[in-house]
């Protein structure tokens, strides 16, 4: 499963491959132990719940060439703690991401919820970002740097960004629960661009930083004859 279209994305030229294994989609609900009521192979136990993600992986990873990145997107809780005695919880998630650097993945790409309705979160400005903090956090401390962590999730402006991505300087003194250390590699953005399709050239002006504009952005920069 996943590789043919894998080989599809690959021979169309594409820059990276992700796998979809979050927001209770169908490797999601085999993670779960919640939705995951299997009885074979593929039930049960942990090994036996992320089985199918390991499958898909090294399917993809079969097809993809050496250089080109894959990403694995997870749900890393379920925000069902507090509701159920078993769910799929940032733990689990640790535990995951730990094994995923042999199986070929680059980056695990950090959202959460969307497996059940009764989860108990009330989204807002970067939410997720702490979560992604505590599982590179936990990996830097057991010596596992070769996964790369991304942060997703209502992040909008620019400030924010670049803190989530900035090691905080060692001179200054500690005081987050992540030690100083980014909490994450890279942040993923997607619906902001819809809301916003200029976004990049916005928070670059707020960050000071020059950003060559899009071929087709020139067309349009003269105003009454104003350039803009």
């Amino acid at each position: 499963m996943g590789q043919d279209s894998a080989k599809r994305a690959v021979q169309a030229g594409v820059d990276v491959i992700e796998i979809h294994g979050a927001h209770g989609y169908l490797i999601s609900s085999f993670l779960s132990p919640i939705s995951n009521r299997r009885t074979d192979r593929y039930g049960g136990r942990f090994e036996n719940r992320i089985r199918l993600l390991v499958e898909v992986i090294q399917a993809v990873r079969e097809v993809v060439p050496k250089g080109m990145p894959l990403l694995v997107r997870v749900s890393a809780t379920e925000w069902m703690e507090k509701l159920s005695p078993e769910s799929w919880d940032v733990a689990s998630t640790i535990k995951l991401a730990k094994i995923l650097p042999d199986l070929g993945v680059d980056l695990l790409d950090v959202s959460s919820g969307g497996n059940n309705e009764a989860q108990a979160v009330t989204p807002y400005n970067d939410y997720q970002i702490g979560i992604a903090g505590r599982i590179r956090k936990e990996l830097y401390e057991a010596g596992i740097k070769d996964l790369l962590i991304g942060a997703v999730g209502m992040i909008t402006e620019a400030e924010a960004a670049k803190s989530i991505v900035q090691k905080v300087d060692d001179t200054v003194e500690i005081t987050d629960e992540n030690g100083g250390l980014a909490k994450a590699d890279i942040v993923l953005i997607a619906r902001q661009f819809l809301r916003e399709p200029e976004w990049v050239l916005r928070v670059a002006h707020r960050l000071g930083l020059k950003v060559q504009w899009p071929q087709q952005y020139h067309r349009g920069q003269f105003v009454k004859g104003s350039r803009i």
